[in-house]
């Protein structure tokens, strides 16, 4: 299914609400748009400009919290966005329910660009984390009517640069997330002298925790990763005795099986690294998790020199699935290439590429 959105410009990121039957598109154009599902068609609902440059990234909240949408932007703003539903009364007498997108917050607070956004557990309460390309982390709370207020200060969480974050949302532990690094963007972006002379871990997992009453953070696992980490994703837990996290490198995908014990240590288990072996020039660029944990969509490129000795580019989207331990192909898509820029496992169930 080709959906067609209208916009003017490249969409970088597309992000579904919990149920599947909306999703939110963010644009080079500026605009924000919001889509339903009507018998069995998308159908445009809303189109918002709430930014002074391109929206990279997109994020719907969990719908306990109401209809909330948080996107970042060139212009180094993060705004949160509601949907409001209001009753209005024609000249001729006629009421009709009009839906419009009203702004929450926007926050301006950083000269640097943001790297990510992402909401936190429903169990936590409404809270939104925001990554700098500085390395540094902000936690915004929400507090009534969704106001949403900082938590402490920075947090400097990773020396080179931030690329991607992810929360763990399993109910019953501690609030965590994982960050991933990129080296060259910091140097790039924040003109930070790197000292290469020692190894740079790029992956690790933050706890918040609370001394007098102020949020801090805690980094209690770093993973033995020194790549360039295009983006994470922490998968839902389901109730299993372990966690996943799938990472996108310059060099492929790993999975990460590790366990929480004790509240505040990570156990390593084991490590998958997919598709490696079998794609020696492949690059990873996006992961997405299906609710279950049971699938795993992943974009990618890959390079290989043909017999006329040009440089031939193929871009795709794999699909791999837990069968008996280990991570095998269910299926691909060829020439996927607008998932380089977004990637949500809902597009394949939605227009059902997968089941």
């Amino acid at each position: 299914m080709l959906i067609e959105t209208s916009h003017q410009d490249i969409i970088h990121d597309i992000a579904f609400n919990f149920d599947g039957n909306r999703f939110a598109t963010a644009s080079s154009d500026q605009t924000m748009r919001v889509y339903n599902k009507v018998d069995g068609k998308w159908e445009k609902s809303a189109e918002c400009k709430f930014h002074d440059g391109p929206i990279w990234k997109i994020r719907w909240a969990d719908p306990k919290f109401g209809q909330l949408i948080a996107t970042c932007s060139q212009d180094k703003g993060v705004g949160v966005w509601e949907e409001k539903k209001f009753l209005q009364e024609s000249p001729s007498g006629q009421k009709q329910i009009i839906v419009q997108w009203k702004q929450r917050i926007l926050i301006l607070e950083s000269k640097e660009a943001v790297a990510d956004i992402q909401f936190g557990s429903k169990s936590n309460g409404l809270l939104l984390a925001i990554a700098y390309v500085d390395g540094k982390l902000q936690i915004h709370r929400a507090h009534e009517q969704n106001q949403f207020i900082k938590e402490g200060e920075d947090v400097h969480i990773m020396d080179y640069g931030l690329r991607a974050i992810s929360w763990n949302r399993a109910p019953l532990e501690r609030e965590m997330l994982v960050a991933a690094g990129n080296a060259e963007q910091q140097k790039y972006l924040s003109k930070i002298k790197i000292d290469h002379s020692h190894s740079m871990k790029t992956m690790a997992i933050w706890m918040l925790q609370y001394e007098n009453q102020k949020l801090g953070m805690k980094k209690i696992h770093e993973f033995e990763e020194e790549k360039t980490i295009n983006d994470v994703q922490w998968a839902n837990q389901n109730g299993k005795s372990f966690h996943l996290i799938a990472s996108a490198s310059i060099e492929g995908v790993k999975i990460w099986q590790i366990k929480i014990v004790k509240e505040t240590e990570v156990e390593k288990m084991k490590v998958f690294n997919i598709n490696r072996e079998t794609k020696p020039n492949y690059q990873a660029y996006r992961v997405s998790w299906n609710i279950l944990a049971t699938l795993l969509a992943v974009s990618c490129e890959s390079k290989k020199i043909d017999e006329n000795q040009n440089q031939v580019t193929s871009r795709e989207v794999r699909i791999y699935q837990n069968q008996n331990g280990s991570w095998v192909a269910k299926g691909i898509i060829q020439e996927a290439n607008f998932l380089r820029e977004s990637l949500s496992m809902q597009q394949f169930i939605a227009n059902g590429l997968i089941s």
